[in-house]
């Protein structure tokens, strides 16, 4: 059997779960001969559960376990570092020998906003597939900026500019990313293309469920407002306080008569999201929904907000996707190519500018406007879908 592998994603993020799901649905289709198996930076005890509960083939892969299937010096870096089991590595080696394309979706890893490890470990993955002579392909993802103190600069430079050529297509997903990555590595194979979930089809269920009954529906009161919180902003607001924001935002909502969901799109969140609840757990009208919701029942509850104050990039992406309207709290470029690719550009409140009253009138605008940002973000999403076709130009041709 033969196999094609997706590389960069987890169950942890709804962001990386739907890439994964999106990819896996189209390349098993696409490629109905062969196995589509993700590789995920989840444990093995996670991985069983996962399975489980979805029709999704999937292997534990860390660096450590990467390293092992490499033997030599990198078998014994890998058990420095701790693989999963042997069980898992041989799997891994088996798949790898069988491999026919590796599609990488990784979403944001190549940066000087990560450290020397992170950026390593994402070049060394192509790598591997190099030596493998297993074709690559780099899915819709941001790069950059790539601000490296000097000691760090040289060899990242020459080791990226040699493992960039490989891959037969490299997608950026915001125009500076792309200029980096042009300028700085001279890539040559390098397109630039909107989000591969916001460019993907509606994931049916039936396609991923084991059991549909185990998918959770929810019932949302009329004139509710959806508030998906980014724990990062913590990090990227030094001078502010990130947990202010979301507070400000929620008594802002109550002010205009909203109900009030919060709602976690990343693992990670969840301390965050239960810290600024109780902020508000004596309140009526501020609940929050403290499940492990997956990307397919997210996309499903978006659909009954009014609109949402979201700060995780593709819990934007859902919202548009379902038609539910934004307002974006961020602080990189992927938050403003994203509104300006659906029309709504003018309800993000950037970090490097943050106004609490600014913010505050954005809100205000967004609940008198959203029905009629509804119809804008439908119009400009369908216009979108029908002159950009990622999938056929990432894949078209390749046997």
């Amino acid at each position: 059997m033969r196999y094609i592998i997706i590389t960069g994603v987890n169950f942890n993020n709804k962001g990386a779960q739907a890439m994964m799901f999106h990819l896996y649905y189209y390349l098993q289709k696409k490629w109905s001969d062969k196995k589509v198996v993700a590789l995920c930076k989840n444990t093995e005890e996670q991985l069983k559960r996962y399975r489980e509960r979805y029709k999704i083939r999937a292997v534990s892969f860390y660096l450590a376990d990467s390293f092992y299937v490499e033997g030599g010096l990198y078998r014994i870096a890998g058990c420095i570092k701790g693989i999963q089991s042997r069980r898992n590595s041989l799997r891994l080696q088996r798949i790898l020998r069988n491999t026919d394309l590796c599609v990488d979706a990784s979403g944001f890893n190549f940066s000087s906003k990560f450290g020397p490890l992170d950026n390593y470990a994402w070049l060394e993955n192509i790598e591997i597939m190099k030596r493998h002579k297993i074709p690559v392909v780099i899915m819709p993802q941001s790069f950059g900026p790539f601000d490296f103190p000097n000691w760090y600069r040289w060899g990242l430079k020459v080791k990226a500019q040699a493992i960039l050529q490989y891959p037969k297509k490299i997608f950026a997903r915001e125009q500076a990313g792309f200029d980096d990555l042009k300028e700085q590595f001279h890539v040559k194979n390098l397109f630039l293309s909107p989000d591969l979930v916001l460019l993907g089809n509606d994931l049916r269920p039936k396609d991923f469920y084991r059991n549909l009954a185990s998918m959770k529906i929810y019932k949302v009161a009329d004139g509710s407002v959806a508030v998906v919180p980014n724990q990062k902003l913590q990090t990227h607001s030094t001078d502010l306080n990130g947990e202010s924001i979301y507070v400000s935002t929620i008594k802002a909502l109550r002010k205009e008569n909203k109900k009030v969901y919060i709602i976690r799109h990343c693992d990670s969140d969840k301390k965050f999201c239960e810290s600024l609840f109780k902020k508000f757990q004596d309140s009526e009208n501020v609940f929050y929904i403290d499940e492990d919701l997956d990307c397919i029942e997210y996309a499903e509850l978006i659909k009954h907000f009014d609109f949402a104050v979201v700060s995780r990039y593709h819990g934007i992406v859902h919202s548009y996707k379902a038609g539910t309207p934004c307002v974006v709290i961020g602080w990189a470029d992927k938050y403003q190519e994203l509104t300006q690719q659906l029309c709504q550009s003018r309800y993000v409140m950037d970090l490097k500018s943050y106004d609490e009253s600014v913010l505050q009138s954005k809100i205000h605008e967004m609940c008198l406007n959203c029905q009629n940002e509804k119809v804008v973000i439908n119009r400009y999403y369908g216009e979108l879908i029908k002159s950009f076709d990622l999938y056929k130009i990432a894949f078209d041709g390749m046997e």
